[in-house]
């Protein structure tokens, strides 16, 4: 999928809307100074979802992003803590988080993709394998069985990584570090 096509696919499914300016005036101005602080070349649109989770996330890319709030998120913060979390936002699209994140996503699908075709590879050359037409080198389904969780488990790493990048960053952003840490 098209990035563009992708994101808005995401804000379809968590049921999301445009935020406009005239209904959230306080809002759109921080996140356009945060845009400009952050170098971004267009200011994100921000998107209401309508529920009582309280969750925020971006989607799209640097040119072409969205930032989404729920309702449980825009009720239980303050405008100092949405700042915060606004700027964790900002520093996701920043560091192009999204298509960094996609991409390991990618990574770790193909791998489990490609081990479980290797997997049934196995399984159907078992009769050779009983018959001795055929032998195999045991670390290869060890490989085999392993390497799906090891992609995840690198995956799960840069996610943590690139979330502490995206909190330093929202930090600088902001100025006010404590902000995002009333957010957390």
């Amino acid at each position: 999928l098209e990035p563009a096509a992708a994101s808005g696919l995401t804000l379809r499914l968590y049921g999301a809307r445009p935020l406009h300016p005239n209904e959230a005036p306080d809002l759109w101005a921080v996140l356009r100074e945060l845009a400009a602080r952050a170098g971004l070349p267009a200011v994100p649109v921000l998107h209401y979802v309508p529920s009582g989770v309280v969750n925020a996330f971006a989607t799209g890319t640097k040119h072409h992003a969205a930032i989404a709030l729920t309702d449980g998120l825009l009720r239980s913060l303050t405008p100092r803590a949405l700042t915060g979390v606004l700027g964790h936002e900002i520093a996701h699209i920043a560091n192009e988080d999204l298509s960094v994140m996609g991409l390991a996503d990618s990574i770790s699908r193909l791998t489990h993709l490609l081990a479980l075709l290797g997997q049934i590879m196995l399984l159907f050359s078992l009769p050779a394998l009983l018959w001795g037409t055929v032998a195999i080198q045991w670390p290869a389904p060890l490989l085999l069985a392993v390497s799906p969780q090891l992609a995840l488990l690198a995956q799960l790493g840069l996610s943590r990584v690139r979330e502490f990048d995206a909190d330093r960053l929202a930090a600088e952003l902001t100025g006010d570090p404590q902000g995002l840490a009333l957010a957390l």
